[in-house]
């Protein structure tokens, strides 16, 4: 959001491999299997599913806001996962803003210069298989004018 930057810009995301969804598709990132991220056990890393669903929340937000908002700035405030099923290939992300997000964000930005988003985060393996359901609570706010 400040500025437009995308989650696949973060060095971070680069490193592990995240990468955009490819034009016209229903979900918004991917994380292909790879060495790099995988555990002990040969399946996706805990922490390398966090990685992509945190980024896809950022992701997410920016699709459904960030051209109706002024300059503004987020951070993650809270986070509740739950890991349903071990990950064994390549993860797409997908993401929904829930309810009341939908409904008041830009309204309660507008009015008093703040508000929270809660993103909905699923990651599916390329067969449809959910192996990850997360949801996002981020702390959103404009940013400051320049002080002279």
């Amino acid at each position: 959001m400040v500025p437009a930057l995308k989650a696949t810009d973060l060095a971070y995301n680069q490193a592990l491999g995240i990468r955009a969804a490819p034009a016209g598709a229903e979900h918004l990132l991917e994380l292909p299997f790879a060495p790099l991220v995988q555990n002990h056990l040969g399946t996706m890393h805990a922490a390398a599913q966090f990685s992509l669903a945190e980024a896809a929340s950022a992701e997410c937000l920016q699709r459904h806001y960030g051209a109706g908002v002024d300059e503004v700035f987020g951070v993650v405030r809270g986070v509740e996962v739950k890991y349903r099923r071990p990950a064994k290939g390549d993860l797409l992300a997908f993401g929904t803003p829930d309810d009341h997000t939908r409904d008041h964000l830009l309204a309660e930005l507008a009015g008093r210069g703040r508000t929270s988003a809660v993103i909905l985060i699923d990651l599916k393996d390329r067969a449809g298989t959910l192996t990850f359901h997360g949801k996002f609570e981020w702390f959103i706010s404009r940013v400051p004018p320049p002080q002279l």
